[in-house]
């Protein structure tokens, strides 16, 4: 074996040493910096989203109005796109909850959410206790307020408001709780699961395991907007073209909701986002490109291929892909190459255990 005096990682794929320089990051200072400028701002900015919907939806039943209910079909979509753009950090609290359940599952039951408001008044506390996962959430929030009547019935349908409400409010008080367990504000974890996860708390996650999270989430959900949405829509390998798997509803955001989606894994990769300001940021790609910089180039225009491809997407996409099923083929082809990349590459220069994660399939 030829011995280089540089810190050195297994390459699990190639069975190779590839060696690191001498000043790449430690794995420690990665998921320090992903947590304090990547993590914890995304969940706060998510329960922030939240109590905002809740609040639009308290005053559009106070007071139904056509402004009142734009303001609430916004929040929506603020919300949804904070929600989604989370998701490839579902690990911790927000998994050990099983919180997607209570904010956002898709698909939903329209005909089983009338028959629930036809059936009497429901509080927050029915919602979350007795609602199943296809009858609550982000999803039936949707269904209610982009209905092209949506203000008539919210007036002339009893419970209907309620329903919103109930819904809004339990989304709400999840999300508020999944953060204060990462804060450290509630939960069993000393200092929250934030120290946990970065290594700082005294009893704390390892840090493969923690960089396995950071990674192997992205893995999972690139295979399901490429394989289980775009591919099955557009009947990729002989498949049936099913436009129902892209999970287009009312709010025409399908499109939108692939894009937040992309932009939240390039979020984990990179270790910041929007919302990091001007922090100085350490992330996945500096661990890669420690090791090789070209894996790193090409990791990144990935993720900018998959993004553009995302972003000529049009709405409503179930008519547009069928109209014309070049865009969405190109996305298709995208963000398939971008799964490649980060299963291969990336999975192999950090040894990575991508095993099975709970976020397979739709995350919306």
């Amino acid at each position: 074996m030829i011995r280089i005096p540089l810190i050195c990682s297994l390459l699990i794929a190639a069975a190779l040493l590839a060696c690191a320089p001498a000043n790449a990051p430690a794995r420690e200072d990665v998921l320090t910096s992903a947590t304090a400028n990547l993590i914890m701002p995304r969940y706060e900015a998510l329960a922030a989203s939240m109590n905002n919907i809740s609040g639009a939806a308290d005053a559009l039943c106070a007071s139904p109005s056509q402004p009142a209910l734009d303001d609430a079909q916004q929040s929506w979509r603020d919300a949804r796109a904070q929600w989604l753009r989370s998701q490839a950090l579902w690990f911790g609290p927000v998994m050990e909850r099983r919180s997607r359940s209570l904010v956002d599952w898709a698909p939903i039951e329209p005909d089983a959410i009338e028959e629930r408001i036809q059936a009497g008044a429901i509080t927050p506390s029915d919602a979350r206790e007795f609602l199943p996962s296809t009858q609550r959430g982000l999803g039936a929030i949707e269904y209610l307020l982009f209905q092209p009547d949506a203000l008539q019935t919210l007036s002339a349908v009893p419970n209907r408001c309620a329903y919103i409400t109930a819904l809004a409010t339990t989304a709400t008080t999840e999300t508020n709780a999944v953060l204060s367990e990462w804060n450290g504000a509630s939960g069993d974890r000393e200092g929250g699961y934030a120290a946990y996860f970065d290594g700082s708390a005294e009893n704390s996650l390892l840090s493969k395991s923690a960089l396995n999270d950071l990674v192997r989430i992205s893995v999972f959900m690139s295979r399901s907007i490429s394989d289980m949405r775009l591919g099955k829509a557009l009947g990729v390998d002989g498949q049936i073209p099913d436009l129902i798997a892209l999970n287009a509803g009312a709010a025409n955001n399908a499109a939108q909701d692939i894009r937040n989606q992309i932009l939240g894994m390039q979020d984990a990769y990179l270790g910041a986002s929007d919302l990091s300001g001007d922090a100085a940021t350490l992330g996945v790609t500096d661990l890669v490109r420690g090791i090789s910089p070209d894996a790193d180039d090409r990791m990144r225009a990935a993720f900018d291929a998959a993004l553009a491809a995302a972003s000529a997407l049009q709405e409503p996409l179930p008519q547009t892909l069928a109209d014309d099923p070049a865009p969405a083929t190109a996305a298709y082809n995208a963000v398939k190459e971008l799964q490649i990349r980060l299963n291969t590459e990336v999975v192999s220069l950090l040894d990575i255990t991508v095993g099975f994660a709970d976020t397979d399939g739709d995350g919306g």
